[in-house]
């Protein structure tokens, strides 16, 4: 658990820094990074369906910078992490979490493209993945995901 919190405090970095980001390129590369890093500490939280979830989630994002997520990735990227997301989940309803965040939130990032409803679409997406930190005691995530989505409602009005 200690290691996969010293993870999620590297990743952390890259989370405030999505979330205060202007540039939509920049919000996603950071967030590419920061899944990365979490698909990597959800091994030593045992959560096989957050190590597969992140890690697409890293793709994902990588796709969005790069303007490359047209609706046919989309609809493949939704129907993998769904069919990846339950077959790998080992945590029961919590495990199930990831897979309807991510969902949720890669469809908005297909259809949102400015600013402001991007960073409503992350607030909603921190907040949920807040919960699932909990949930298995990645502490400093559940602290930076608030945090965060605290940040990106400042943000939002700034």
């Amino acid at each position: 658990m200690i290691i996969g919190n010293s993870i999620s405090l590297v990743a952390a970095i890259f989370t405030v820094a999505s979330s205060w980001s202007k540039d939509q390129k920049r919000i996603f590369l950071y967030q590419a990074v920061q899944c990365f890093l979490l698909a990597i500490a959800n091994v030593f939280f045992i959560s096989v369906s957050g190590v597969t979830t992140y890690a697409l989630c890293a793709l994902r994002n990588l796709l969005i910078a790069y303007d490359r997520f047209t609706n046919k990735v989309c609809i493949a990227f939704l129907i993998s992490v769904t069919a990846i997301g339950l077959f790998a989940n080992n945590r029961g309803l919590i495990g199930l979490l990831p897979v309807l965040t991510t969902a949720i939130y890669t469809i908005a990032c297909f259809y949102v493209r400015e600013t402001k409803p991007i960073k409503l679409n992350i607030i909603v997406n921190l907040t949920l993945w807040a919960i699932y930190d909990i949930a298995i005691h990645d502490f400093v995530s559940f602290t930076v995901d608030t945090v965060s989505a605290g940040t990106a409602v400042v943000s939002l009005f700034r």
